[in-house]
């Protein structure tokens, strides 16, 4: 099984390689995900995921929260201040690695 597997792309290959082999692991995190934050209104939820996504950001991970952050009414501005407001937890050099990613997200749904 981990003959097929490429150890140098982890975070992509190993969400292909949890869909293929655990599904089932899969399907129950993604549920419970879903009911996480349930007596918040979908924005903020969104932006809370976001600025708690500055402590092990991931640029795949923002390519999700940003567009639904988006659809669910948030601005860029409110974007960006949820990034801001985990500065001083996950420093200045944590936010500014993951702000072209974001900037990014900003941008695709804007065009799209």
């Amino acid at each position: 099984m981990s003959e097929h597997y490429d150890f140098n792309n982890l975070e992509p290959d190993g969400l292909t390689f949890m869909l293929t082999h655990r599904k089932d692991v899969m399907v129950s995190y993604m549920k419970m995900v879903g009911s996480l934050g349930e007596h918040l209104d979908e924005k903020t939820r969104h932006l809370i995921m976001l600025a708690l996504q500055m402590t092990s950001p991931s640029p795949q991970t923002i390519k999700v929260i940003v567009p639904k952050a988006l659809k669910a009414g948030a601005s860029p501005d409110e974007i960006l201040d949820a990034m801001i407001l985990s500065v001083p937890s996950v420093g200045i050099s944590t936010v500014l690695r993951i702000l072209p990613d974001v900037l990014t997200a900003l941008e695709e749904f804007a065009g799209g």
